[in-house]
Parts: structure tokens; sequence; C-alpha cells
């Protein structure tokens, strides 16, 4: 069936429209779904509590505030530390916090400015350390009415309210206005089957782009990570958001890919993992004049001091690598099994 120019563009565009639709759809969705599900906010905002480097980081801010509030405690910093970490890693605090979280979000989305008192936490750290007082031989501490050193560093921005409250409202709105313009594409495909092919190959498309905004943030972290006053909550944020990121996209490249090859259309046969390898022995190969060699060095230095320096991140780059290697690497797989079954149907007819 012979389609008019004016069908071919209109495809096009609906099909373009489409994957944007699908791509600010999903993250549209992944904010809602973990900023604004009130239960899932206070479950991150627990786990990132009980990351180690955010403890050690709040009990010195804790400290730091504390001994601003009461001098004659400078002296036994360590103690105050220490106990600072136990109350701050403490299951006792679990339920202000969650009720906390639920507060922060009812925030994002009524607009109205939020500021959480530190009191309890700072008063339940003072009882504890006052109890070594007189083997400490300091005079026992006061009770404080303490907030962050930041006036209120959890406050609502009502920028992020502005982008939450439109999230809310495109993390619906948008997939739908997808599958709309997804199913006016296939209509106006010659044939419905080369027009779910295009779609299939949208879905990998938007997928993609998610792998690389979450590759992009990935790299913004643990650059802005190296700032002594934000990078340790950063990182630690990070690395609890960052399965939803990387997930969606994996599902959309895997989805995509296998929709797209039991279609019937079938991608180049690519051996991923020879693929790697060939170009890592391109990248490596002998005899190399000097200023290459110098360059590889270089590379290879820089990346073992990163490692080295952040070892965990690190680690969670590479695994993240491997996955999206071993995802791509299924792909093609099922590819090659449907390009074999269509080559012996060829050859038996």
């Amino acid at each position: 069936m012979k389609q008019s120019k004016f069908a071919r563009i209109t495809a096009k565009a609906l099909i373009v429209l489409g994957t944007l639709s699908l791509t600010i759809g999903a993250l549209a969705g992944i904010v809602n779904n973990n900023l604004l599900n009130g239960p899932r906010l206070a479950d991150h905002i627990e786990s990132i509590r009980h990351d180690p480097a955010v403890i050690d980081k709040l009990s010195v801010q804790f400290a730091d505030t504390l001994i601003t509030k009461a001098p004659n405690a400078a002296a036994f910093r360590p103690v105050i530390e220490n106990a600072a970490a136990k109350i701050l890693d403490s299951n006792a605090l679990s339920k202000p916090i969650r009720g906390a979280a639920l507060k922060l979000k009812d925030a994002f989305l009524t607009g109205q400015q939020l500021k959480l008192e530190f009191t309890d936490t700072a008063n339940a750290a003072i009882e504890t350390i006052n109890k070594f007082a007189p083997q400490l031989g300091i005079a026992p501490i006061d009770q404080l009415t303490l907030e962050p050193p930041a006036g209120s560093l959890l406050s609502t921005i009502k920028t992020l309210q502005t982008v939450l409250k439109i999230s809310d409202t495109l993390s619906t709105a948008l997939p739908i206005a997808a599958a709309v313009l997804f199913l006016l594409s296939i209509l106006l495909a010659p044939f419905w089957r080369q027009g779910a092919q295009r779609v299939a190959k949208s879905v990998i498309i938007s997928g993609g782009i998610l792998a690389g905004i979450s590759a992009v943030a990935w790299i913004a972290v643990n650059f802005f990570g190296r700032d002594p006053k934000l990078g340790t909550y950063l990182i630690a944020s990070w690395n609890e958001f960052e399965g939803a990121f990387w997930i969606p996209a994996a599902i959309l490249i895997l989805a995509g890919g296998l929709s797209y090859t039991l279609l019937g259309g079938v991608l180049p046969d690519i051996d991923v993992p020879t693929l790697i390898a060939r170009e890592w022995k391109r990248v490596w190969s002998r005899p190399a004049n000097k200023w290459i060699s110098l360059l590889r060095a270089g590379i290879l230095l820089v990346l073992g001091a990163l490692f080295a320096i952040h070892t965990q991140q690190a680690l969670r780059g590479l695994l993240f690598v491997g996955a999206a290697i071993m995802v791509v690497t299924a792909v093609f797989e099922f590819n090659r099994l449907l390009a074999g079954s269509i080559a012996r149907e060829k050859a038996t007819s």
C-alpha cells in the first residue's frame, strides 16, 4: 500500500512526539513515584540517614553546632560525635523522620514552607552525653533548641515544588499521550507491523535517552561529590535513587528490543562481548607511539586514583555498565534466534 507524502511526514512527526512524550513521562513518573509517594520517600530518607558517610558527616556537623552553643564541651568532641552517631543511626528516630518525610511530601504538593526542628534529636544526644558528664568532669549541658546549620536544610524550595507539581500531572498524561501518538502512527503506516516496529524502535530510543541521562547524572554527582559541604549527601542520595533511573531505562530498552524482534524486525547481527573485546584490543594495540602510550597511561592513572578514592561509587558504576552490556547482549541474542528462524523458513519455502 503506497503511502502519501503527507502521511509519511505525519507518521514521523507522531513517532518523534511519542518518543519525547514517553521519555518525559517516564522521567516524571520516576520523580512522582519516588518523591510524591509518602511511604517510599520515607524509605529513601531512612536509607540515606543510615548511610555511614552521612552519619559521620552529620555527627561532625552536630558536634560543631553543639560546641558553638556549649563551648565547655569542646574538649570532649570525640564523645559528642560518638553519641551523636549512635543517636542518628538509632531506630528510635525512625518514627519522627518518617513523619517528617510525609510532611515533606505534603509540602511538595501544597507549596507550604516546611521547617524541620532538630530539637528532639539534639536533646536525645545531650541526654546521652550528660550521663557521662560526672566521669568526664564537665558540667551537664543544658537542653537546647537546635536547627540545622543552614537554618532549614530540608526547607521546601519553590522551584522544586513547581517541578514536582508538574511531574505529578505529566507522569499520567504523557504516557497516555505517547500511547495515542504511537497508535496513530501505526494506523498511518502502510502496514501495521511496520508501524509497530517503528514504535518499538522509539521505545528503545527512549530507554537509551534515560540511560544517557542517568550516566550524566552519575558523572555530575561524582564531580560535585568533591564538595566538602554537600558531596556526602549528593553521593548518598544518588546511591539511593540511581536504581530508579537505571531500571526503567533497562526495561524500556529490553521491552523495545524484544518487541521489535517479535514483530519480525531483524537488528544487525552483533556479538556484543566480541565487539567490546575487539575494540579494547584496538585501543590497547601495540606498537604505539609515545603520545598514545602516554595518553593511555594518564587515563589509567586518573581512573585508578578515582577508583581508589571513590571505591564504592566506582564499583557501582562498573556494575551498572556490566548490567547494561548484559541487557544489550540479551536483546541481540533474541534477535539472533529470530534471524535464524526467518532464514530457516526461507530455506524451506
